[in-house]
């Protein structure tokens, strides 16, 4: 999405190479997991929203640690990510739950994510311009996230329409909303339009494992073992002006 980014109504950022990084590591701690998956007490294959927070805040530390050392800027992002998934996506999706109502875990997790992030700006420099280029890079980064969410899992598999608040057309301007609308099974339309051509097509490397209930981690983990790689696509086009 990062490389297929931008046309006359929505421009690049700078330092875009640092938020395409970002882009391809904003989830990085999730590969040991997806190495070695688990499942409930009931045998299903546990779901990403229901893994155990604790769990969750200790793949995402490593995740992070990983793009910090990658790219000091993508690091800065990727903190801001894995913060705001348990702060409303830092206020994009509306108000946070108190700080105080949080597990000890998550609350511990964001308090590394803050100092850590104050840490990063310092050592990168720039002030308001780094300020600006952050939340910028930031609300790309979610936009993204939930685009490959609603084609992939919430949305368009359902039938869903769909919206991408705040998306920034100009860097620091305050953004648009994007509205999604299914098109066909694999296939939605944005408007207003965000990337280069009239239609994107994107590649998705899966495993499809039976739907069944296995008899422990093991189980699991030998069925994804034995499932071969497979590339399915979705994709995007320009939707209808409206009226």
């Amino acid at each position: 999405m990062a490389a297929a980014w931008g046309n006359e109504d929505f421009g690049r950022i700078d330092r875009w190479d640092s938020l395409s990084v970002a882009a391809g590591m904003h989830d990085e701690g999730w590969r040991s997991w997806d190495d070695a998956p688990e499942v409930d007490p009931a045998g299903r294959p546990i779901d990403f929203p229901d893994l155990d927070r604790s769990a969750h805040v200790a793949l995402y530390s490593g995740g992070i640690e990983a793009a910090v050392s990658r790219d000091p800027r993508a690091g800065l992002l990727v903190s801001m990510h894995g913060q705001g998934l348990h702060e409303a996506r830092l206020g994009l999706d509306g108000a946070a739950r108190p700080r105080e109502r949080q597990e000890s875990a998550v609350r511990a997790f964001i308090d590394e994510q803050e100092a850590l992030q104050a840490r990063l700006r310092t050592r990168i420099g720039g002030g308001e311009a780094l300020a600006e280029w952050v939340w910028a890079g930031y609300r790309l980064l979610q936009a993204w996230d939930l685009l490959s969410l609603y084609l992939l899992w919430y949305g368009l598999p359902k039938g869903m329409t769909g919206t991408l608040a705040g998306v920034p057309r100009h860097g620091s301007d305050t953004g648009v909303d994007v509205a999604i609308e299914p098109d066909g099974d694999r296939v939605c339309t944005l408007r207003p339009y965000p990337f280069t051509e009239d239609e994107v097509v994107f590649p998705v490397a899966a495993r499809v494992v039976p739907s069944r209930r296995y008899a422990g981690d093991g189980d699991l983990r030998s069925a994804l073992a034995d499932a071969p790689w497979i590339t399915e696509e979705v994709g995007v086009r320009r939707g209808r002006a409206a009226g």
